[in-house]
């Protein structure tokens, strides 16, 4: 039985209006260099991609990740470093970067997907437990009240503000003691694998997949592809999310 449910928060919970990629893929035309979000986007996976397996050993190895407002925005500027040198963006990207945290990580610019606020109705109604369970920066609560999702949450454990981010299993013990909960009643919904899949794994948790397609991190890749996944664990929408678990839920 399914007795909480901790979620993701971006690309899983709600969305950015104009994607990293649309801003980055600005930025650099404004410098001179003109791109397309579709290039920024290839750019950034390739090399996301080709260090999952090592990052992958790392965690197994017994790696932690700490986290913080600072550590937040430097993940940001070392995408947008490579992003501008590899295209040819001249110097100050210090400033480039300022203005794409500006652009992306505006609560204006975030939206709830449109079956989110029904789903966790109906979730709350059956009593299970709701958590969000986001790598974010501190500013998150604020985020989640204009999104309309705080009413529906038991609590929220957020990366920055915890000072340890996922996969490491720490943040998921944080959450399972603050559901009161032990890890094989919970289920974990993320849009990453390494984050999400192997890190809520790891903890003991239910776990799935979340492919949001066009509106994904990455709109022109599968996150699941390549993966040793049973079709199951891999959701498009909080409604799959409940066709998944059923009636197995309640308090």
């Amino acid at each position: 039985m399914i007795r909480a449910v901790f979620l993701d928060v971006g690309w899983t919970l709600a969305y950015p209006r104009r994607s990293m990629w649309e801003i980055f893929a600005q930025l650099c035309t404004e410098a001179g260099v003109p791109t397309t979000p579709a290039a920024c986007e290839t750019l950034i996976r390739v090399l996301w991609r080709a260090g999952q397996e090592h990052a992958e050993r790392q965690f197994h190895a017994g790696a932690r990740y700490p986290d913080s407002d600072e550590e937040f925005a430097g993940m940001f500027g070392q995408m947008g470093g490579v992003i501008f040198s590899q295209l040819g963006v001249a110097a100050d990207h210090t400033e480039r970067m300022q203005q794409f945290l500006r652009a992306f990580w505006q609560e204006d610019n975030w939206t709830a997907f449109p079956e989110v606020l029904e789903v966790l109705g109906t979730l709350r109604a059956r009593g299970v437990k709701l958590g969000v369970l986001s790598n974010a920066p501190t500013n998150l609560p604020s985020f989640l009240d204009r999104l309309g999702v705080s009413p529906f949450l038991d609590f929220a454990v957020v990366s920055a503000s915890e000072g340890v981010k996922k996969p490491d299993r720490r943040i998921f013990e944080i959450a399972l003691s603050r559901a009161g909960i032990p890890a094989a009643q919970a289920l974990h919904v993320g849009d990453m694998y390494l984050e999400d899949i192997v890190g809520g794994r790891a903890a003991g948790l239910n776990t799935l997949l979340m492919e949001r397609g066009p509106r994904a991190l990455f709109p022109s890749y599968r996150e699941s592809e390549g993966r040793d996944l049973a079709a199951e664990v891999v959701v498009g929408n909080l409604h799959h999310v409940l066709e998944r678990i059923g009636t197995k839920t309640g308090g």
